[in-house]
C-alpha cells in the first residue's frame, strides 16, 4: 500500500470550490488503484489523504492530467498543492472493527 498526502492552504473564500470538487470526485469515476481517500480540514490548511494499492497506480494518477484526486480538487479552486508519498510499512485495524470495513 502507498499512502499519499496532498496539502494546500485554502482560504475561506476558496473552501466552497474545494467542497464542490470533492463532491464531484465522490460522485464520479475514481482512478484505478485508489483504495480510499479523505478530505481533511484544519486551520487554513487542507489535506487529501489517499491510500493506493501500489506505487504504479499512484504514478499513473499523478501522470494523468487531473486523475489524482488531490489535483482535481485543489485545481478546481485554483490552488497549488504539495505532495508527499510514503510506503505503508505497517497497518492496524483493531480487532473489534475488522468486520465493520
Amino acid at each position: 500500500m502507498i499512502f499519499a498526502v496532498a496539502e494546500a492552504e485554502v482560504t475561506e473564500a476558496a473552501s466552497h470550490h474545494v467542497f464542490g470538487a470533492w463532491s464531484d470526485l465522490v460522485a464520479g469515476e475514481q482512478p484505478h488503484g485508489l483504495a480510499e481517500s479523505c478530505l481533511l480540514r484544519g486551520d487554513g490548511v487542507w489535506q487529501i489523504i489517499s491510500v493506493w494499492d501500489n506505487v504504479d497506480s499512484l504514478d499513473r494518477a499523478l501522470g494523468d492530467e487531473g486523475a489524482h484526486p488531490a489535483n482535481a480538487v485543489f485545481d478546481a479552486a485554483g490552488i497549488d498543492c504539495r505532495h508527499s508519498t510514503m510506503h505503508v510499512a505497517g497497518h492496524l485495524i483493531p480487532t473489534d472493527r475488522r468486520n465493520h470495513r
